[in-house]
């Protein structure tokens, strides 16, 4: 590491620890030397960066424009870094994924399954958000790539393969009332209460268009609860008459079909939930990337095969 990006990290430890000895501490130095390297900064910047107060030590103005244009600058060294271990070996690194909570569970795991068994030095991380949420995260260079549904404005500087899964279906208790209905339709649904994470734009303009009302398409719903976390969604379905949704017409694995019951909605059976796989197009696609891309291909091809539904597009 060099002295200048050194110098940069000293400055945000004791932006952040507000005391000398507390930031020499978390970036393994001793407090002297901290105030050597500080010191030799103000005297190349001719300008005090740091004043000692009663309640610690606090950035000047000075330090505050260093400070800034340091978080920016080591942000993008460490992205860097990260970019060239991907790059040079599928064997090693660190990928970001970002998934919405629809397909996580039904994609993006069993693709790490794999992944793990196949590579076992690689590394991930998983950020599960909405897909609005992610498609900020992944214009600011903080995922790689992003599965789930589509964005409702995709930005010029997305690259995009597209795909289409099944119908999406109603994950109800084992003996909700839903389950003695010969038919089910969206409106039969509609005065149950809804726990799901963020609803599809697509499903919502859909919805929109069947539904003509003042009231919005997400009011349609008895949203009771909006959650990225499905545990918490399938402990309240499977105890009340709440209902959820999912985009994948397989039985969840960690369900159990003695406590839930999954249910076709007949007036959605003739529409494919679309799906996306993103990535940023002003940059090559790095080797452990496009490894995650591809075995995320292969499990949607495996279960549009096992449901007779179109392939990716």
């Amino acid at each position: 590491m060099t002295e200048s990006i050194r110098q940069l990290r000293h400055v945000l430890a004791l932006c952040e620890h507000r005391n000398y000895r507390r930031a020499a501490e978390s970036v393994g130095l001793t407090q002297s030397a901290l105030s050597v390297s500080i010191r030799r900064l103000e005297e190349d910047y001719g300008v005090p960066l740091f004043e000692r107060g009663h309640s610690g030590v606090s950035a000047t103005e000075f330090g505050e424009i260093l400070a800034r244009t340091a978080r920016e600058t080591l942000t993008r060294i460490d992205q860097a870094r990260r970019e060239v271990e991907l790059l040079s070996n599928l064997e090693s690194g660190q990928v970001v994924i970002g998934s919405d909570p629809w397909m996580a569970d039904d994609i993006v795991a069993p693709s790490l399954v794999r992944l793990l068994r196949k590579y076992p030095k690689l590394r991930f991380r998983l950020r599960t958000h909405s897909w609005d949420e992610l498609q900020e995260d992944l214009l600011a260079h903080n995922v790689d790539v992003y599965v789930g549904s589509p964005f409702e404005n995709l930005d010029a500087s997305i690259r995009t393969q597209t795909f289409a899964l099944s119908s999406p279906v109603i994950i109800c208790r084992h003996d909700h009332p839903l389950t003695l209905l010969p038919t089910l339709y969206v409106k039969d649904v509609l005065p149950y209460p809804l726990l799901v994470p963020k609803l599809p734009s697509w499903y919502l303009d859909w919805l929109g268009q069947q539904y003509s009302t003042n009231r919005s398409s997400e009011e349609l719903h008895d949203l009771f609860l909006r959650s990225e976390d499905l545990t918490v969604i399938r402990r309240i379905v499977r105890e009340t008459d709440a209902v959820t949704a999912s985009l994948v017409n397989t039985f969840p694995a960690d369900l159990s079909p003695t406590d839930f019951a999954m249910l076709d909605i007949a007036d959605l059976s003739h529409i494919a939930s679309p799906g996306i796989i993103a990535t940023r197009s002003d940059r090559p696609i790095a080797g452990a990337t496009q490894g995650f891309i591809d075995e995320v291909l292969r499990e949607i091809e495996s279960l549009n095969a096992r449901l007779g539904t179109s392939p990716s597009e």
